[in-house]
């Protein structure tokens, strides 16, 4: 049969043979497709996903210092904020009527503010407060490392203290650590400080010239912020006061950020924790200041020290659930037993953690502690 076939192939035209193989090669090619297409496929197994590439000597993947819920800084110098970055514009609030702008103090730094106005009062003469209005100048908190004059949730605080306690006021945006480690800090607040001074006795700053009243001048923070305003007060008893002799009249901490080496009364004693506000304490100064510098620890000054705080009012908030409730305590209690001639309010609030007022703002309580702070602010 086989030789039959092979006879008549070998009979075949040239070109009939080519015409025969290219069938058959089509035929072969069918088949092959036939059976990738026709036979189960659940049997072929993707490959798995090749594993990402290895990472861990990058510096800019490596935690140099973990400041949770703050900041994470990377061992490259990269800094990842987890809160306190927003901004918000400044303009007139619709709630309050309060207007707000930004300044720039100095242009080589970047050191900024922003200022509020309250609203003329209601039915009044649109000039009766002229030089009339108490001058607050406010620091923020955030441990240093976040937030700023420009986010909302201090935004919203100032336009609410601006309108009810019917200052002009100046919310200072110091530079942060760990880029800008204390005292940076300080200095920026210092040179705010001595900027608002300046242009409320003189300007060209119209809303201090001609709004302010520098003679009530007051100076305000929380946590962090309230560390500042009392070492503000600190600084000029120490260095013969502000620029333009002029006087602060009091200072009002917030939940105010203070802390040392021991245990203050009821505060903690658990080593871990204490050991968590050193190492954090280290980090925000970059290891320049220990945890008892006066700087952290007003109560490691002695009385003759504390006594050149200058300013004749001082009041103190505390919340009752803030593990820097005792050290603001003592600290006003301190004030009182150094022998300081001015005046020491103590403020507080059951039930409520560190800065309350900040992150519940609508809350009673809330509102109460405003009523006090704005009592504080405009009482003659």
């Amino acid at each position: 049969m086989v030789a039959k076939i092979k006879r008549q192939i070998g009979s075949l035209s040239l070109l009939a043979k080519l015409g025969l193989l290219l069938l058959t090669l089509l035929l072969l090619l069918a088949a092959i497709l036939l059976l990738v297409f026709l036979l189960p496929r659940h049997h072929r197994r993707p490959l798995p996903p090749g594993s990402p590439p290895a990472n861990g000597s990058d510096p800019d993947n490596i935690v140099a210092f973990d400041f949770s819920p703050y900041l994470i800084l990377y061992k490259s110098g990269r800094v990842h904020r987890m809160d306190g970055t927003d901004r918000v514009p400044a303009g007139v609030d619709e709630g309050t009527g309060v207007k707000s702008k930004d300044v720039v103090i100095d242009r080589g730094t970047g050191l900024s503010a922003r200022m509020y106005l309250p609203p003329p009062a209601k039915g009044g003469d649109k000039n009766k407060d002229l030089g009339a209005l108490p001058v607050l100048v406010f620091f923020h908190g955030g441990a240093f490392v976040i937030e700023s004059a420009f986010t909302a949730k201090y935004h919203d605080y100032l336009n609410k203290v601006t309108a009810k306690a019917g200052v002009v006021a100046v919310s200072v945006d110091y530079r942060l650590a760990p880029e800008h480690p204390v005292p940076t800090a300080y200095d920026d607040s210092w040179q705010a400080l001595n900027w608002v001074a300046r242009n409320g006795k003189s300007g060209p700053e119209p809303w201090l010239r001609d709004r302010g009243n520098m003679s009530r001048l007051f100076l305000a923070g929380d946590s962090a912020g309230g560390n500042i305003a009392h070492d503000m007060a600190m600084r000029a008893g120490k260095e013969g006061g502000l620029e333009g002799g002029v006087a602060i009249t009091g200072i009002l901490l917030l939940d105010p950020y203070f802390w040392g080496k021991n245990p203050v009364g009821a505060e903690t004693t658990d080593p871990a924790v204490r050991r968590k506000y050193e190492a954090t304490w280290a980090f925000i100064c970059d290891n320049k200041y220990s945890i008892d510098d006066p700087l952290v620890n007003p109560l490691s000054m002695p009385a003759p020290e504390l006594r050149k705080l200058a300013c004749s009012r001082v009041a103190v908030t505390v919340s009752d659930l803030d593990i820097f409730k005792e050290r603001a305590a003592a600290y006003a209690a301190a004030l009182r037993d150094s022998g300081w001639p001015g005046e020491v309010e103590q403020y507080e609030t059951a039930g409520e953690n560190h800065v309350y007022f900040l992150d519940k703002p609508s809350s009673p309580k809330s509102a109460k502690e405003l009523t006090f702070v704005a009592g504080y602010l405009s009482r003659e």
